[in-house]
């Protein structure tokens, strides 16, 4: 009884405050898939079962102009396995950074080749969590990494989100110093969902600012988000900064965003 009071507790925290929930069958697969995909992480990082996935990113003629890494899954007890599902779990049990870390050993094995295939101007993105940030044993590994030429720095962006950056100012501030200074670019991402303070823009040295792709799947559906949009470009290029949206599907996105002076699509 008491277990199950938890769990539907936890839910109901899980879809926000005052709210109260009825326990059903349900919620218990739910925790318990939780729970084998906590138990497993370790196992995935330790047999390679994660793998990357690269988004690609063009401009106004639809060359590739970089990519953004995504990390996916294969178990062979859960089969697919979403990110939506697993980085939460990983996140909760201080595992992310470990994760994080797979990622960075794998893109200094996989980044020469997508240069080499996609040209030397190409940049590789990646996403760093707020734990990520807190772990100075990550940020000190990738700095190192960088430090001996072994991550491309100058073809690689560090992705974090407003949320992120806001909740570890100072850290992040002085982790970026330092990547920026072996020439890795910075990008702002879910721009519009998160404090969307526009002081804090002046004192984070970012290169690029992506547009969330909440905003974008609205073009030709919501007035408001094409108004937001518009507005978010004009401000990133008004600061020098460069303009990446996020979610972009159809050819009536394509078609709102370049004449805007957005350079990149995703």
């Amino acid at each position: 009884l008491i277990t199950n009071a938890d769990v539907a507790m936890y839910k109901a925290k899980g879809s926000g405050k005052a709210r109260f929930m009825w326990f059903n069958k349900e919620m218990l697969a739910d925790t318990k898939r939780k729970v084998l995909i906590s138990t497993r992480l370790s196992s995935a990082l330790e047999k390679n079962a994660f793998y990357l996935v690269y988004q690609a990113k063009v401009d106004g003629e639809q060359n590739i102009t970089g990519f953004e890494t995504l990390l996916r899954w294969h178990d062979e007890e859960l089969g697919h396995v979403s990110p939506a599902e697993f980085i939460p779990v990983a996140e909760q049990n201080d595992k992310i950074s470990s994760i994080s870390m797979w990622i960075v050993k794998r893109l200094e094995i996989e980044a020469p080749r997508l240069i080499e295939t996609f040209g030397s101007q190409l940049v590789i993105s990646v996403n760093l969590s707020p734990q990520d940030l807190n772990s100075e044993k990550l940020t000190q590994f990738i700095l190192k990494r960088m430090r001996e030429n072994k991550l491309p720095a100058t073809n690689l962006e560090i992705e974090i989100t407003e949320t992120a950056f806001m909740n570890n100012f100072n850290i992040a501030n002085s982790f970026f110093s330092s990547i920026k200074h072996y020439g890795c670019q910075l990008a702002l991402d879910d721009f519009g969902t998160g404090y969307s303070s526009l002081s804090y823009l002046t004192k984070f040295d970012i290169d690029t600012l992506k547009i969330d792709r909440s905003f974008v799947s609205n073009i030709g559906v919501s007035k408001q988000s094409e108004l937001i949009t518009k507005t978010i470009i004009k401000m990133a290029k008004s600061l020098d900064f460069s303009v990446c949206a996020d979610g972009v599907e159809t050819h009536e996105h394509a078609a709102f965003l370049l004449p805007k002076g957005c350079q990149s699509l995703q």
